[in-house]
């Protein structure tokens, strides 16, 4: 039987899954990701990973962020990410991200 983590622990364990939410990996990954890291129940890693999301969108929230500098924000990151994605070869992320950016400006 694994012992408790502490309130420090659990703060870098959602810390973490925030940093990888921001960097775009999908909730399952991020899931799976924190189960096998920390040996932990798939559900006590879904808590972690919503957590995370609740995280980001309260410092969301609190920043003063309006919608035209959240959307730059975002197709900067899809911009990105596509570039990314092209280095890498993996052609259906860069649709499935070329397809999100095109909804996000009304394309």
């Amino acid at each position: 039987m694994h012992k408790r983590a502490s309130k420090f622990e659990k703060d870098a364990r959602i810390r973490e899954a925030a940093d990888l939410v921001i960097e775009g990996q999908a909730f399952s990954l991020i899931t799976s990701y924190m189960s096998e890291k920390y040996t932990i129940s798939r559900r006590h890693a879904r808590r972690i990973t919503v957590d995370a999301y609740k995280v980001i969108s309260s410092d969301i929230e609190e920043s003063d962020l309006d919608r035209k500098e959240m959307t730059s924000k975002l197709v900067c990151l899809l911009e990105n990410t596509m570039h990314l994605a092209i280095k890498e070869k993996q052609y259906s992320a860069v649709a499935s991200n070329a397809k999100v950016l095109m909804k996000l400006l009304g394309l």
